[in-house]
């Protein structure tokens, strides 16, 4: 079978016509030829053509001749050589729009918009030029009889120039896209890294206003200590001579029964059976206020205690006590809600090895935020009802929804706290609930990111559950998820692992 494709360097003698163009452009692989695809049913112009262009060469390429005789040939050689640089094509063939046809098929089906079109034909009248050049997307028309050789060696020029600058242009714009797509992607990892480092700066900040607030607390907690230490010391000595007191005053009593009137009268105005009988009491509440000074403070020191590079044991219990003692002033009754009752359901939980700075601050962060939970609900209904002249009583019997809590359906605004071992004793499960106005799907979507918050401005950061987050996840591989549903509450859930070993 004859070969469709000629290789014009196979015949090269001394009249070779060179033509060189200084422009820049894209060099194809040396010892490569443009491509040009004959198209015509007539032999003698295939021969006269490769005759007229056999020794040309452009930009040091020569030509290689690719041959088809009828359209439906020229859809397939094209459609197997897209490169091709440029189509000298028939018009009339196996059909008088045969070669309009192909051009057609060429620019809609196979979207081929490199390829250069030059039109030639024998009979004008059969496709007007004007017409053609309208409604076809052809780059030249020509008269067979016109295509002398100089003619056709200027078409040649041309149509490989318009082709290399064409690629030129590809070329250049699949680089700028590429350069875009870096650009955007750069321009996309410098926002996120910006993000991130002022996320990591705000979170800083809140952690250094933390551990100077812990610092703070841990030593006013240690001057607290050093005169209830005094006081309590000198109670029980107190108490000893006060005994000794009163049995001196039993045996002059005893010794003496008429003292005189003037003691008589003195013993009467301080009341001194009353002051022996309140005396030991008053004594004793002393020593019961010390106590609860002392617990006070042992919790400030158990909440603010500092973390250091590795885990210890942790009892979870105590740091939430000492959490709840903190917000103690927040959980009291004011004129705008009732006061917040705290339910604690303490299950048996050893030690946990943590960061127990860490994990009190997360205690705090979800504590504040269901007490907030309750401000909120407060502001939602003033804002629903236009009423903010309320009785808060009769606002949380009417207003809030019941309890997700069990055994808790009541009006009043509670705290559930939960904590039990995960059934195969590896980690530990701490539920935080609520029966506040609890969020929507869009919050709960957003509720971990940094800079969130739905309170009013001045009110909240957007940190705290960010922050919380942060320290049960990445620090310590545990979960915090969240439940809740807008009129109906809502619960935390943390998960902490028991052991090192388990992280």
């Amino acid at each position: 079978m004859e070969s469709n494709i000629y290789d014009s360097r196979t015949e090269i003698d001394d009249d070779v016509l060179v033509f060189e163009d200084n422009t820049d452009a894209i060099q194809l692989e040396e010892g490569t030829a443009w491509k040009i695809m004959i198209v015509d049913d007539d032999p003698e112009v295939h021969q006269a053509t490769t005759l007229a262009l056999k020794n040309f060469t452009f930009e040091g390429k020569t030509l290689n001749f690719i041959f088809a005789h009828s359209g439906k040939e020229a859809k397939q050689l094209i459609e197997s050589h897209p490169d091709t640089a440029f189509i000298l094509l028939d018009v009339v063939m196996e059909t008088n729009d045969a070669g309009l046809e192909v051009v057609k098929y060429i620019r809609e089906e196979l979207k081929n918009q490199f390829v250069r079109i030059i039109l030639r034909t024998g009979q004008p009248g059969e496709a007007p030029e004007e017409s053609v050049i309208l409604n076809y997307d052809i780059n030249d028309y020509q008269l067979k009889v016109e295509l002398t050789r100089q003619k056709l060696v200027t078409i040649a020029i041309a149509t490989l120039r318009s082709y290399r600058d064409l690629l030129v242009l590809e070329d250049n714009r699949k680089k700028l896209t590429e350069l875009n797509a870096v650009l955007e992607q750069q321009k996309a990892t410098l926002t996120q890294m910006l993000d991130k480092l002022q996320q990591t700066e705000l979170q800083l900040v809140q952690r250094e206003k933390m551990g100077a607030i812990g610092n703070m607390v841990a030593g006013v907690a240690h001057e607290i200590n050093n005169p209830i230490g005094f006081i309590s010391g000198n109670l029980q000595p107190a108490v000893d001579y006060i005994h000794d007191l009163f049995e001196l005053l039993d045996l002059y009593q005893h010794k003496f029964p008429n003292a005189g009137p003037e003691i008589e009268e003195e013993i009467a105005a301080i009341d001194l059976e009353y002051l022996r009988e309140d005396l030991p009491k008053l004594i004793s509440s002393m020593g019961t206020g010390i106590q609860r000074i002392r617990n006070i403070t042992t919790s400030l020191l158990t909440f603010s205690r500092a973390d250091c590079d590795r885990k210890v044991p942790f009892n979870i219990h105590s740091g939430i006590d000492s959490t709840i003692l903190i917000l103690k002033h927040r959980l009291k009754e004011n004129k705008n809600r009732p006061e917040i009752k705290v339910v604690k359901d303490y299950g048996d939980l050893p030690d946990v090895e943590c960061f127990p700075g860490q994990i009190n601050q997360v205690f705090m962060n979800l504590l504040a935020n269901a007490i907030d939970a309750f401000e909120l609900g407060i502001g939602d209904w003033g804002l629903a009802t236009g009423d903010w002249n309320w009785d808060p009583n009769q606002i949380f019997k009417e207003f809030l929804p019941q309890s997700p809590i069990p055994n808790h359906q009541s009006p009043i605004p509670t705290i559930r706290i939960s904590t039990e071992l995960n059934p195969p004793k590896t980690s530990v499960l701490i539920r935080i609930q609520d029966n506040g106005v609890g969020m929507s799907e869009e919050v709960k979507q957003k509720l971990f990111e940094s800079l969130f918050t739905t309170k009013p401005v001045g009110k909240g950061t957007g940190l705290g559950l960010a922050i919380a987050r942060q320290i049960v996840v990445e620090k310590h591989q545990g979960t915090l998820e969240v439940y809740s549903e807008l009129g109906h509450g809502s619960e935390f859930l943390i998960t902490i692992p028991v052991k090192g070993e388990f992280i």
